[in-house]
């Protein structure tokens, strides 16, 4: 079959790449001019580094296995996670059971019941039992108000804001339960993994067109061929498809009604720093900034899990938000916007000075976080669409997991592989 897929992200290379392996004629359509979707990167002193912080799991054995299928096994190493929580103009240690026992702002009895109800969401083995209930509820039951007012809600609005009180805990169980206490990282970035698959696409004589910005897909009947029609106009003819665009981007796409369950996906985007610093920000990797006054979420020091010297010998930091699209960080000028970032970033470390940043950049994502709900399971659209040689593969599909390159190839295997039975 000569089969035409929408996106060159970590599901649209995966499933180009299980295709051709099966020998059909596979052709990669890419808006953009980079590989690797959430997932693209950049370069600190010549180096790949993602767009936005990335980090694999143990329990990530989709990426893994394909990490090893590339011949990429060797440069996977996995690193102790350090984890802290600024609350109360204060850096915390909660990177250990150890650590959350003795974090001072609960009392022993509130450590207990934290350390407990997240102990439960680790053994539970589905969140089915969870998708009636709103993540601030089941926690302040379980986990216990101050645990609540001081640990999850604040990440919560800080993640969703306005939206926090509407997430399903399940959507918060999958944030628990899939984490381990290692993390793992591609010595000289994931752009490898997608350099890898694409060499692997083209060499198996399949084609990857980037820059290429798609109108319209069409399917009058069974019987046809599938229509992808360009802003040039230029048409495009394919026995089947895989879109693996947002929710919203393919109703379009694809002409349907705005009361098609395609476009109940709500999203935030993302906006994110990547920092060069002459001197260490954080004494961590992974930093909580639980203060809801803070213009940015969370902060990742990469270069403590990554040797700076592949860095120039710059300490790299990522400074991360979702947001909306109105929002005044997703919409501002980024110089601007990091000038109102450096006062919250001194009350973090207060030896901070804009001076030691040597270089920065800024990337953002319209589509980055969908917005899960309770009923949110209810909404999620099939694979197949309402073309018949179409299948849907995006973010939103993943559920209760929400994105994550591990998700995002274990589906692009098991679509592609849907159209070889």
């Amino acid at each position: 079959m000569k089969i035409g897929i929408i996106g060159a992200g970590a599901t649209g290379l995966a499933a180009a790449y299980e295709l051709i392996k099966a020998g059909h004629e596979v052709t990669v359509l890419e808006r953009n001019n980079e590989l690797g979707g959430l997932a693209a990167s950049i370069t600190v002193q010549g180096t790949p580094i993602e767009r936005y912080y990335h980090h694999l799991f143990a329990s990530d054995s989709h990426i893994i296995s394909l990490i090893k299928e590339l011949g990429l096994e060797d440069k996977l190493t996995f690193h102790p996670a350090s984890i802290g929580v600024f609350y109360d103009g204060k850096l915390h240690d909660f990177s250990t059971p150890a650590d959350i026992l003795r974090f001072e702002p609960l009392n022993l009895l509130d450590r207990l019941r934290f350390g407990t109800s997240g102990a439960y969401l680790k053994l539970l083995n589905s969140c089915q039992s969870l998708e009636q209930y709103k993540a601030l509820d089941w926690i302040k039951r379980y986990a216990g108000a101050q645990a609540t007012k001081i640990i999850w809600e604040p990440l919560l609005r800080g993640k969703f804001g306005d939206r926090a009180s509407d997430i399903s805990m399940a959507w918060l169980w999958a944030r628990v339960h899939s984490r381990s206490f290692k993390l793992g990282y591609l010595e000289g970035g994931f752009d490898q993994v997608y350099e890898a698959l694409a060499d692997a696409i083209q060499d198996k004589g399949g084609e990857i067109q980037l820059s290429v910005d798609i109108a319209k897909i069409a399917q009058p009947s069974a019987k046809d061929k599938v229509t992808i029609t360009l802003t040039n106009d230029q048409a495009l003819l394919y026995d089947k498809v895989i879109a693996t665009v947002p929710q919203p981007v393919f109703a379009q796409l694809i002409g349907s009604s705005t009361t098609d369950n395609l476009w109940q996906a709500d999203y935030l985007g993302a906006t994110c720093f990547i920092l060069e610093l002459e001197e260490s920000f954080i004494p961590y990797y992974w930093l909580n900034v639980n203060d809801t006054t803070f213009p940015f979420l969370a902060v990742v020091e990469h270069t403590k899990i990554i040797n700076k010297a592949q860095y120039g010998g710059k300490h790299v930091v990522y400074v991360g938000n979702y947001v909306s699209r109105e929002d005044w960080r997703f919409t501002s000028d980024p110089a601007k916007i990091l000038q109102k970032f450096i006062p919250y970033m001194r009350r973090i470390n207060p030896h901070f000075s804009a001076k030691q940043i040597t270089n920065w950049q800024f990337s953002k994502a319209p589509f980055a976080q969908p917005i899960v709900t309770p009923d949110y399971h209810t909404h999620i659209p099939s694979h197949e669409t309402a073309l018949p040689g179409v299948k849907l593969a995006t973010m939103s599909q993943v559920y209760p997991q929400d994105r994550g390159q591990n998700y995002a190839i274990k589906m692009g295997i098991e679509v592609a592989r849907g159209f070889l039975r």
